[in-house]
């Protein structure tokens, strides 16, 4: 008997054989849905990672205290180069981020303490500003912002913006000491009631209190280039493009104060004894004769600058051919003077610091000239120079940017610096305390 199927009831799809052309059209629509699923989460993803944007992570623990590492190691090894608040955290620069960590002391750099991350901008300039309120880390990124951000808290605490050349990018090679040491459009000035954070742009220079961040005045320069200027004595010095003058402002108004031409014309002024980098300078050179610079933009001729002379407080330290000596800047007799191998590498308000063949550290009194502290700044069989010195005020660290002697300027940074971390953060022990782990000072010669 022949079975009939009962009808189907209307509007029911009916099963449709799967032939094998109907197969292969089926697995090419599911694949091609699955392409285009795949490649909008890539697209959804590639937004996420590399659109314009900025990350701030704030402190997670309370603010440091200073401590003291007692392992074995004569030094901290780091890959950035590090500028050191109160002696509590250390802040580095890279290519588009400014962090901190701690403690000051420890072997390697460690979990952030706070982090500010910007995309695609670069960092072109870092800097430490004292104010009323506490120390402000200041960066400059190549989209021409100003961002401060408090040291202690990780916050930001202001932000502005200026004129930046178009070619400006993150220049600090694999340390970064060149963005943190010396940043090229930002510098410096106390005054009475604070600190003003000069920036200088290409024809603008502009005033910004650095606890506020309010801007104290602004100046449209005719000059065609960016200058690299300094300040000193309350003043902002700019040089002229073409010529060998100089042009003072007031630091705190912005008012021009004067003008002074080299005696000659073939040789630019230049500032010396600056406290960090091109702040707070406290005189001017042509050649090595030397002029004070004061408050009203006068300028009195002082005793010749010694090659390579440092300032300590309110003392020029110098080389000697036995030695190092102090003297006042407005007197050539030598207030003390220390015997010993040693070259004078920097110095500051705290110490003044020597480095040995042997890569000891030394350092001296600024007061006495006696030796107040030891350091070591090698492991067995180095053979580097300093570069980059940075002396963190503290007198307890200082950090050395070791570059492989005889290596180029020019030269990749594997050939050029000194292992994958070229940064030697040096710790330095009064004599009366002198670590008695015996790999401590191993390396160096014995003091």
């Amino acid at each position: 008997m022949t079975r009939v199927e009962p009808p189907k009831p209307a509007g029911e799809r009916q099963a449709v054989p799967a032939t094998p052309a109907r197969r292969r059209w089926l697995r090419w629509t599911l694949a091609s849905v699955g392409v285009l699923a795949l490649l909008a989460a890539s697209g959804a993803v590639a937004y996420q990672v590399f659109a314009p944007q900025e990350m701030l992570e704030t402190p997670t623990v309370p603010y440091p205290e200073v401590q003291v590492i007692t392992d074995e190691r004569p030094f901290s090894e780091l890959r950035a180069a590090p500028l050191v608040v109160e002696g509590r955290i250390r802040v580095y620069a890279e290519k588009y981020r400014v962090w901190s960590d701690a403690p000051v002391g420890i072997r390697y750099e460690t979990t952030p303490y706070w982090s500010f991350r910007r995309w695609p901008a670069q960092v072109v300039g870092l800097i430490l500003a004292t104010t009323s309120s506490g120390i402000v880390v200041v960066s400059q990124w190549s989209d021409g912002e100003i961002i401060a951000i408090d040291a202690r808290r990780g916050v930001i605490s202001w932000r502005d913006s200026a004129p930046i050349a178009e070619s400006r990018s993150y220049d600090g090679r694999r340390t970064g000491a060149s963005v943190v040491y010396t940043p090229r459009s930002l510098v410096t000035a106390a005054i009475n009631n604070g600190t003003v954070l000069i920036v200088s742009a290409p024809r603008q220079l502009i005033g910004i209190d650095a606890r506020t961040g309010t801007r104290l005045w602004q100046r449209d320069l005719i000059a065609p280039c960016e200058p690299a200027v300094w300040t000193g004595a309350g003043l902002v010095a700019v040089p002229a493009c073409h010529e060998a003058k100089l042009t003072f402002y007031d630091a705190a108004t912005g008012v021009e104060r004067g003008a002074w031409t080299s005696p000659d014309p073939e040789v630019r002024p230049a500032p010396g004894l600056c406290q960090a980098s091109r702040s707070e300078c406290r005189v001017i050179t042509v050649n090595f004769k030397t002029w004070l610079l004061g408050a009203d933009a006068s300028l009195t001729s002082v005793p010749d600058l010694e090659r390579g002379a440092q300032l300590a407080g309110e003392r020029v330290i110098y080389q000697t051919g036995i030695g190092v000596a102090a003297r006042r800047l407005t007197d050539p007799e030598p207030l003390w003077s220390w015997q010993g191998r040693g070259r004078l590498i920097s110095a500051d308000s705290a110490g003044v610091y020597l480095l040995t063949d042997q890569r000891t550290v030394l350092a001296l009194s600024p007061a006495t000239g006696r030796l107040a502290a030891v350091g070591c700044a090698a492991a067995q069989g180095e053979n580097w120079e300093p570069g980059h010195v940075y002396p963190t005020g503290t007198g307890t660290y200082l950090a050395l940017e070791r570059i492989n002697k005889g290596a180029s300027p020019t030269a990749d940074d594997q050939a050029y610096y000194f292992g994958p971390r070229p940064i030697a953060l040096v710790e330095l022990y009064p004599l009366t305390k002198l670590p008695q782990w015996p790999g401590k000072f191993a390396a160096c010669a014995s003091v």
